[in-house]
């Protein structure tokens, strides 16, 4: 019996390592980032006028991690960002520290020279922040929170782009 257990165990193996390799020449996936990601290419985008202070934020993270063409052929890049804000706390004492909620959305288009969408998407990012009852220190203090939600909404979108692209560059 000894006998068939060992002969029992080399079959195992065996056909776990031809099903290994068989699955190894079907992958297509691509990785996002290494040697050989899509993650480390530079892309050939050009990109539209910020309309808004969130927009620009977001145009500078894409220029930062994309680069930015000079070709007028490049496929380009649209940003439209919005905030809005909501209170968290609710207290009856008068000027009072309160705890306040930036949500900021940004949505981005990719079209072609030839005017083909290449992408199109949305993602939201919220920040918290406090105010104190200073007009300025309130003020900053909401800047900086929409600009910390502007940079997360804008990775978000960074990498559904590049998933985007890859499963493109996949299927060519």
């Amino acid at each position: 019996m000894s006998s068939f257990s060992a002969a029992a165990r080399k079959a195992l193996v065996l056909l776990a390592l031809s099903g290994v390799l068989g699955l190894a020449g079907c992958s297509s996936f691509r990785p996002v980032y290494g040697e050989n990601g899509i993650a480390t290419e530079r892309m050939e985008l050009s990109y539209a006028k910020p309309a808004s202070r969130l927009d620009q934020i977001v145009y500078q993270e894409f220029v930062l991690r994309f680069g930015r063409s000079q070709d007028p052929n490049a496929p380009k890049l649209t940003v439209s960002a919005s905030a809005g804000g909501k209170t968290l706390t609710t207290t009856s004492v008068t000027k009072p520290a309160t705890q306040q909620q930036t949500t900021v959305t940004v949505t981005a288009t990719i079209v072609t020279s030839d005017g083909k969408t290449v992408f199109s998407g949305s993602r939201n990012a919220t920040a918290q922040w406090m105010t104190v009852g200073q007009v300025l220190a309130d003020t900053e203090a909401g800047n900086e929170a929409s600009e910390r939600a502007a940079k997360e909404a804008a990775e978000g979108l960074r990498l559904a782009i590049l998933g985007a692209l890859a499963t493109t560059a996949r299927s060519q």
